[in-house]
């Protein structure tokens, strides 16, 4: 039976990887005169969903028809990424923060729990230290960049891997992201992998987000304890982007949490094992 269980999510990481949401299934919002989209489903309290570096919402696919039954989902495509206006700007995690707000602010959203996987759970933990009083619950997912950079972090090479542009960087990429990933490396799927990642264009934003975090902006080791929500952290245990140390940094800085590991995830649990994410998240909601 495990076994099924994990040939299935290896199926639903490559639809995932390979699939594209289209430009009719958005919604658009006028954010700060820039145009952000978003896909909203379900009615009640408001989750936001936010995607990490050079990703987008496509992220999310296996989780906001669950979730949606009992919530008002919104995945958002973050300023710079997706199908989101792209204005040549010094990205950073506080420009994020900023857009992340005023979208609230313009949808009459008051309070939110917010999930990010990766560097969203960077900007979510942001948010959750500098607007507080609109955080309910808060869910880090594999979150990245919060600790910052390596003392030896080259942005060229993290930028590189993260915009590839070659068959073998796509299946490096792919590696890294994804643990269940042989179906993925497949070369026809690395194919229409590399055609999607290209299709994104958001190679200026990724680098100018890496530049700030290597220039030390935005980063959290000051200002974990400040986070005062409940909060969720989910860590895909072979995840060779954020370490475990990481996580145990958090556990022990962030005050209320419940930390769960998936043993058959890397970077991306809610795609991995979408199944057991959305029931953890809805668990942990409904406390």
């Amino acid at each position: 039976m495990k076994k099924m269980i994990i040939v299935f999510a290896i199926l639903l990481a490559s639809t995932a990887l390979v699939a594209q949401n289209k430009e009719s299934d958005f919604q658009s919002i006028e954010v700060f005169g820039q145009t952000l989209k978003y896909i909203e489903k379900g009615k009640g309290k408001t989750l936001i969903l936010l995607h990490g570096l050079g990703s987008n919402s496509e992220r999310w696919r296996y989780n906001n028809d669950e979730l949606s039954k009992s919530y008002n989902v919104i995945s958002l495509e973050q300023i710079g990424f997706g199908y989101s206006d792209k204005p040549t700007i010094p990205y950073r995690g506080a420009t994020l923060v900023e857009f992340l707000n005023e979208f609230m602010n313009q949808k009459g959203i008051k309070k939110a729990t917010l999930i990010g996987n990766s560097m969203g759970g960077w900007v979510s933990a942001l948010f959750a230290v500098t607007h507080s009083e609109k955080l309910d619950k808060l869910i880090l997912v594999n979150p990245a960049f919060l600790l910052g950079m390596p003392d030896d972090a080259d942005v060229d090479a993290i930028y590189a891997f993260a915009n590839p542009s070659t068959l073998e960087g796509m299946a490096n990429y792919t590696k890294r992201i994804y643990f269940q990933n042989e179906e993925l490396l497949k070369t026809e799927n690395l194919k229409e992998s590399l055609i999607k990642k290209l299709s994104w264009n958001d190679g200026y934003t990724v680098y100018q987000i890496i530049k700030s975090l290597i220039q030390g902006k935005d980063l959290m080791v000051d200002s974990l304890n400040n986070i005062k929500a409940k909060t969720l952290i989910i860590q895909g245990q072979h995840d060779p982007i954020v370490p475990m140390k990481t996580i145990e940094t958090l556990k022990k800085q962030i005050k209320d949490n419940v930390t769960i590991i998936y043993e058959n995830s890397g970077h991306s649990p809610m795609v991995e094992e979408p199944e057991r994410f959305n029931t953890d998240i809805l668990k942990f909601l409904k406390k």
